[in-house]
């Protein structure tokens, strides 16, 4: 099946998404919400968020539903893969926003 959209910028999308949310929560000298792993003091790296936007991406293909979409790398979806790596990843549940289920991810 083609969806019409190329390799190249579905990779490149996927990479402006990782550094966006890396950006946000990652980036030692400029996060605005620098995320951190309860149990190892880790901050927030690109390998997790990567794993998180996976498991996001997996969840919107098995839902199949006109509610929980992929918004083309925009905040709600940097909100989703923030709480996936709170639930799935245990980095601090303070940064828990509600945007998906605790038990869709646990």
């Amino acid at each position: 099946m083609n969806s019409g959209t190329s390799n190249t910028f579905l990779s490149d999308q996927l990479t402006n998404f990782i550094d966006y949310v890396y950006s946000f929560y990652g980036d030692k000298k400029e996060a605005l919400y620098p995320l951190f792993n309860v149990e190892t003091d880790k901050q927030v790296d690109k390998e997790d968020i990567l794993g998180a936007t996976y498991d996001y991406l997996h969840e919107i293909s098995k839902r199949n539903d006109e509610y929980f979409t992929w918004g083309d790398g925009d905040s709600l979806d940097r909100e989703r893969v923030r709480d996936i790596l709170v639930i799935k990843y245990g980095y601090d549940k303070e940064y828990y926003g509600g945007s998906v289920l605790w038990e869709w991810f646990s």
